[in-house]
């Protein structure tokens, strides 16, 4: 274990050489500071799982083979459709949206889908609306060429026949030119898919009232996430502000000083700045949860430099030197200011290993950030101090709190209750632990991005909206894969393979309707059908291998875009397009399990499905959050609690000091099971989170009361000593803590709100646990009186 001297020697490096350390400094921060503009927002899908994570390695192969699944989706609704200033509006709007969106993969919608007909011995394969009609009857000619196929109707057009749907697509890769030359290629990134999610929001309005009184609304998934991507951002700078300030009027109330105001804040920011650099040098993006760093990282290392600067202006203020002020508050605090450090960082570095790649990155960040505030506290606080002048003011008293005042009595209330009554207290804080630890294995978890957001958010009621008029918002992509060229025009194969998708029409799996289908078995229908003179009941898969062979032919020479959307070009896969409602990913593993049943009692095991897209994965996204929350709430306990007994000496003690860490958080757990509040991706980090940081009242107490009863072996005595002394500190940093994390619920997202308040909670209950069952358990391990 280290020994105290290792900080006075080491404050005594730094006061040697200050100018010298201070342009050390200096020159590293600017160094990371370069790398900054390198930092991007990332909230797509596929940034929720590690790049070597299976789901995405199949979702990248896919994307490479058929490009991006996700789609935005324009719905045109309250109007009739088929109106020949309608369908003109519509073919306007649709060029618009083909010339005025960036990094654009296609535009779908009524205008440019797949006709496929038959005219005496001709084969027509055009876009529907090629040759616009121009009379009632052309429109009636129309209606009748698509009544009925589920390539229109359930997916660009409602059975209603007033609400219409456009579908447009970004590609999956942007190319960009290397420093050596070559070409190279990167995922869109968000602010590439905001700017083409802003391009189609302004034609939408542009066109509002173009199409009689029709509402317009723009919702997909990639709508979603460039939403959460704006969100973020303002999220980003609305946090860190509102700590700033916080923690700024704190201070002053503290310390009544500019330097005790302006130094730790220019220590926090250069910790937080060299956090956040480290980011894009590591090759992390800026994501949902990691947006929060640099307000956690403010309420939380700010309490390191309270605690120095509480030791060096008392000693200071008492006549000594600077020199000898810092040196004194290094050896006095160094100690458990680190301790506090590693347990923080401890808490959070468990989830650095979640195949969540929001959660790791948090976690990784969130301790690497704790134990670098802590260095750089180590380093320039003293440093600072030494080179800026610092008013010497009279001294009062001490450190101990006023007595007479509100947390005085409050004080000796929980001094007295703990040392006279401390069985019936933890008797009832082990009833408690007993009740929650029976109550938290029932917790519930979630995963819907879609209700983070308020009712009024327009692309959340845009979305709704949609999927309550005409199409769903989420693609299940399916790869099948024949083994052998040519494979997918196999009669059998293919009939089989129809049998099995009429079987899904309609149907729900999990709850979880599937509301379109498209494959390459209606691409083979309707071309059959074309070519038997456009009768119904030719609508069918032929029997003849050579004969689908030449069908196909004829729709690759006049429509090839159509026919490689669903397979390869060696015909040996095949793709097929789901389209579900948004659901909870929580619904997404059962519902996959089904799909996978249903194909092997149709196929059988002959041919390998391959499910990918977004929901395969959200579904290992959930999975992977109830493996994190088990693991990295056990591991952090664990790794804790070794920590406390490592720093107190004593297995026993270390032991003890657990339970007023743990009890807060099984509470707050409980209680989300009681009001049916779940677990997501934000809320799982609660327990991991509020553990690193609860512990840190702990050891302040701990520390301050192996001390004293050290000193004259009275437990009692040794109890008032600590809180008199402690208190004030341990007060400020809770009110820092609960308030920076209070900011979170100003987050426009309903889960940050959660995950603010829960942690707040949490802070509370720890520090009103350090100063009643902390104090009763060293009463009873130790006696009233030695």
């Amino acid at each position: 274990m280290l020994h105290p001297n290792i900080f006075v020697r080491l404050g005594r490096l730094m006061l040697a050489w200050p100018k010298t350390a201070m342009a050390l400094i200096l020159l590293e921060l600017l160094l990371l500071m370069s790398q900054l503009p390198r930092l991007e927002i990332d909230t797509s899908v596929e940034r929720f799982l590690k790049d070597n994570s299976q789901a995405i390695v199949d979702y990248d192969a896919f994307r490479k083979e058929f490009g991006r699944d996700e789609f935005f989706i324009i719905a045109i609704t309250g109007e009739p459709v088929f109106s020949l200033d309608y369908l003109k509006t519509l073919k306007a709007f649709h060029q618009d949206l083909e010339n005025g969106v960036s990094y654009l993969q296609s535009v779908e919608s009524l205008v440019n889908v797949r006709s496929i007909y038959g005219d005496g011995d001709n084969l027509i394969a055009e876009d529907l609306l090629e040759e616009m009609p121009q009379s009632e009857s052309d429109l009636e000619t129309l209606k009748e060429r698509i009544r009925g196929k589920s390539i229109y109707y359930g997916r660009l057009i409602n059975d209603k026949e007033d609400t219409m749907a456009i579908m447009v697509k970004l590609v999956p890769f942007v190319p960009y030119t290397k420093k050596d030359g070559s070409q190279g290629f990167h995922n869109l990134a968000d602010a590439e898919m905001y700017k083409a999610y802003n391009e189609i929001l302004t034609l939408a309005d542009k066109y509002k009232g173009k199409f009689g009184d029709a509402e317009l609304h723009v919702g997909g998934t990639p709508a979603s996430g460039s939403y959460m991507s704006v969100v973020i951002q303002q999220d980003f700078t609305v946090f860190t502000s509102v700590a700033l300030t916080m923690i700024v009027i704190v201070l002053w109330l503290l310390f009544r000083r500019i330097t005790g105001v302006i130094l730790p804040i220019v220590v926090m920011g250069v910790g937080i700045v060299t956090t956040i650099s480290l980011m894009p040098i590591l090759g992390y993006p800026m994501q949902i949860t990691t947006s929060i760093l640099p307000s956690f990282l403010l309420a939380v290392c700010v309490g390191h430099s309270v605690h120095l600067l509480n030791g060096f202006f008392h000693h200071y203020d008492l006549g000594h030197s600077k020199k000898a002020a810092i040196l004194y508050s290094l050896n006095h605090a160094g100690m458990a200011v680190m301790f506090t450090s590693l347990t923080t960082a401890a808490g959070l570095i468990t989830f650095a290993f979640s195949e969540i790649l929001p959660i790791s990155s948090l976690g990784l960040f969130a301790a690497i950030g704790s134990v670098l505030a802590f260095v750089i506290t180590l380093l320039l606080l003293p440093v600072l101090l030494q080179l800026f002048p610092v008013k010497r003011r009279a001294y009062k008293s001490d450190d101990r709190v006023k007595e007479g005042s509100l947390l005085y009595r409050f004080t000796m209330g929980c001094v007295h209750l703990s040392t006279q009554h401390p069985k019936p207290i933890v008797a009832m804080a082990v009833v408690l632990m007993t009740v929650t630890a029976f109550t938290v294995p029932n917790i519930q978890f979630s995963q819907d991005s879609l209700e983070w957001f308020d009712d009024d958010v327009p692309v959340k009621k845009a979305i709704k909206t949609i999927e309550a008029t005409i199409t769903g918002s989420m693609p299940v992509e399916i790869v099948i894969d024949t083994g052998q060229s040519q494979g997918v025009v196999d009669p059998e194969f293919l009939k089989s393979m129809d049998q099995w998708l009429q079987s899904l029409e309609g149907e729900e799996l999990n709850g979880i309707p599937i509301m379109s289908i498209n494959s390459i078995t209606n691409l083979i229908r309707e071309t059959h059908q074309a070519f038997n003179g456009n009768k119904p009941e030719a609508y069918i898969i032929p029997d003849n291998r050579e004969l689908i062979a030449q069908e196909l032919l004829l729709i690759e020479m006049d429509k090839a875009d159509d026919l490689y959307e669903y397979t390869d070009r060696d015909f040996q896969k095949t793709r097929i397009t789901m389209i579900v409602p948004w659901a909870d990913a929580i619904h997404f593993d059962k519902f996959l399990d089904q799909l996978n049943e249903g194909y092997q009692q149709h196929m059988g095991e002959e041919y390998p499905m391959h499910v990918t897209g977004v929901i395969p994965i959200f579904s290992k996204m959930f999975s992977a959050m109830i493996i994190s929350a088990a693991q990295s709430y056990l591991i952090a306990a664990i790794a804790i609690t070794f920590m406390m007994i490592i720093f107190l000496r004593n297995i026993i003690d270390g032991i003890l000091s657990m339970i007023p860490n743990l009890l807060p958080i099984m509470l707050v757990l409980s209680y989300m099971v009681v009001i049916g509040l779940p677990l997501d991706v934000f809320t799982v980090l609660v327990g991991s989170v509020a553990l690193g940081l609860c512990v840190d009242d702990t050891v302040h107490f701990m520390h301050g009361f192996k001390s004293f009863y050290a000193k004259h072996g009275d437990s009692a005595r040794a109890i008032e000593e600590t809180l008199l002394s402690t208190g004030k500190a341990l007060m400020i940093t809770t009110i820092v803590l609960f308030f920076g994390f209070m900011t979170y619920v100003l987050s426009g997202l309903e889960n940050m709100d959660n995950f603010g308040l829960l942690t707040a909670s949490c802070i509370v209950l720890a520090f009103l646990a350090d100063f009643l069952i902390a104090p009763a358990l060293m009463t009873l391990r130790y006696g009233k009186k030695s």
